[in-house]
């Protein structure tokens, strides 16, 4: 016959049971791993909403060539959302019957609409899509995965300082923020370089 004194017993259950410091520790390394994981995970969801934008700015350049290659030049619609995707929906045009251009809402669409140069549906957009072909767009913008509307620049006149060879289209990036381009459109290395920039996805690049 066996005997299980109490001393015997006693040991026998701390030794299944966790200490307070073998609780922590266990704890931490827990805490430690998921920290891992979601810094990861938000790399990979940055990594592709960064890739999107670049694939969506594709869209728009693909459409601006589409709409110069028809009207001569890029939408005159510098810092105007709204105009911008009416402009790429075709709903704008160049009007030279007062002898200098002038750049504006089209007088008449056939009853199929406009011809556009680009499907809204491929992009996120900002607003109401008309569920008409006749119906022209209003407040309609393109945003970026991060909800920000791309960015835009160009002349807005025939005459003026636009020394850059083309426009400027952009995403914000995650943060959101950014430094405009100066009238002339240069995007030089310092205007790149500025701290609210350094995330932006620009078109091409």
């Amino acid at each position: 016959m066996l005997y299980n004194s109490p001393h015997r017993h006693s040991l026998s259950k701390r030794q299944k049971g966790f200490t307070l410091i073998e609780l922590l520790m266990v704890i931490a390394v827990i805490l430690i791993l998921a920290g891992i994981t979601f810094g990861i995970s938000r790399g990979v969801q940055n990594a592709q909403a960064r890739a999107k934008a670049k694939a969506e700015l594709a869209i728009i350049s693909q459409s601006l060539e589409q709409h110069k290659s028809v009207n001569g030049d890029y939408p005159w619609v510098n810092g105007a959302p709204g105009e911008f995707v009416k402009a790429l929906m075709g709903w704008k045009e160049f009007d030279q019957s007062g002898g200098t251009p002038n750049y504006k809402d089209k007088d008449s669409v056939p009853s199929t609409g406009p011809r556009s140069f680009i499907d809204p549906k491929k992009l996120s957009y900002s607003g109401i899509l008309p569920t008409e072909s006749n119906e022209m767009p209003a407040d309609m913008y393109f945003t970026d995965p991060w909800g920000n509307e791309y960015i835009y620049s160009y002349r807005t006149s025939a005459s003026g300082n636009w020394d850059n060879f083309g426009y400027v289209l952009y995403s914000k990036g995650s943060d959101g923020s950014h430094v405009e381009v100066s009238s002339d459109g240069i995007l030089d290395a310092t205007l790149r370089q500025n701290s609210q920039n350094a995330d932006n996805i620009y078109a091409g690049e």
